[in-house]
């Protein structure tokens, strides 16, 4: 099974459901989660705290899969996602593993 990277970028307005909707599920063995900022040329939609600093802040998760997993992780973030914009790609994962490597599987 090919694995894959799922990265999604959302408010933070959102990210209790978007955790306890990844946590649900059977799927996902684990996530990262980190804040970040984002920049856009449609800041009309910033308040003005964020049109003054220029950028606006928010969550992004990063989630391992295997391809055949991809269309549940999709539908269960467009649910956790009604009430705000998330933005979304996947990305093929040509290696993966743990440093220092204890023998065990990945």
């Amino acid at each position: 099974m090919n694995k894959q990277i799922l990265t999604a970028v959302f408010s933070e307005e959102i990210k209790d459901e978007i955790i306890d909707t990844m946590m649900s599920l059977e799927v996902v063995s684990g996530f990262t989660l980190g804040a970040v900022h984002g920049y856009s040329r449609e800041h009309s939609r910033y308040d003005i705290k964020e049109q003054v600093a220029g950028h606006r802040r928010m969550c992004r998760i990063e989630v391992m899969h295997g391809e055949d997993q991809e269309q549940v992780l999709l539908a269960a973030l467009q649910d956790a996602g009604k009430a705000s914009h998330v933005r979304y790609w996947i990305s093929p994962v040509s290696g993966s593993g743990v440093i220092p490597d204890s023998g065990e599987p990945h």
